[in-house]
């Protein structure tokens, strides 16, 4: 008799790590939080400093790490340097229930310490950003997000064409930064992304910036700015 498998897949809680930097407690109104999401193989001690350097004046800042650990290629194993990411599953509907979920209780998290739930923006460089893009359409906590900034990710990739939003959606304002110089993200991949996000969401910019696949510090001005105008 041939044995037969079966193939299950459950559900359980893994460890979310994060940093909290700014209006941990608050006087008076409770503060804007703004979640950022760093890129492959990297991780919330790196993220940190770059979210202060454009945060809101008197938000609270969350450095969220990626639940996926993974060693870097380059480096051997006596010395490996670990990074983190945000696939934990070869499948698709799994890694996006598992940003769902961080991007939840981190919400969650910083409304028990100050933070208003109501006025949450999220920045993210490279992979996290069209997990955030998507997420907007249906937020977690049931409130649209005030504003999104990208940096030199990409937009979901089952948007094909200029498709209208959600309800929730159409109250986010983007701000997509990308880099000249991407090896990643060439000019000919991002050339349709304003158009794209600028059908889904209230409004839409795409800024250029010269350099490769990093956060370029030339754009931290306006990213501050962006934030601001929406916190």
């Amino acid at each position: 008799m041939d044995a037969k498998s079966v193939e299950a897949t459950l559900s359980v809680r893994i460890p979310l790590r994060l940093l909290a930097a700014g209006a941990a407690e608050t006087r008076g109104s409770a503060a804007p939080i703004l979640i950022g999401m760093h890129g492959y193989g990297q991780d919330a001690d790196s993220l940190l400093p770059v979210l202060l350097r454009v945060a809101p004046p008197g938000s609270l800042v969350l450095s969220l790490e990626g639940p996926e650990s993974a060693y870097l290629e380059g480096t051997d194993t006596s010395g490996a340097r670990r990074g983190f990411h945000w696939g934990v599953s070869t499948r698709h509907e799994d890694n996006r229930a598992v940003h769902r979920a961080c991007v939840a209780e981190a919400i969650s998290w910083a409304g028990a310490h100050g933070g208003d739930p109501e006025r949450v923006l999220l920045f993210g460089f490279s992979q996290p950003c069209s997990f955030n893009y998507r997420l907007a359409l249906a937020p977690p906590h049931g409130v649209p997000f005030r504003a999104i900034a990208g940096i030199c990710g990409g937009i979901p990739g089952e948007w094909k064409a200029n498709d209208p939003g959600t309800g929730a959606s159409r109250e986010t304002d983007v701000l997509h930064v990308s880099t000249r110089e991407d090896e990643i993200y060439s000019l000919d991949k991002i050339a349709h992304y304003r158009e794209r996000l600028a059908a889904r969401f209230r409004s839409a910019t795409h800024s250029l910036y010269d350099g490769g696949h990093r956060v370029p510090s030339a754009s931290a001005n306006e990213v501050k700015a962006f934030l601001a105008e929406h916190g």
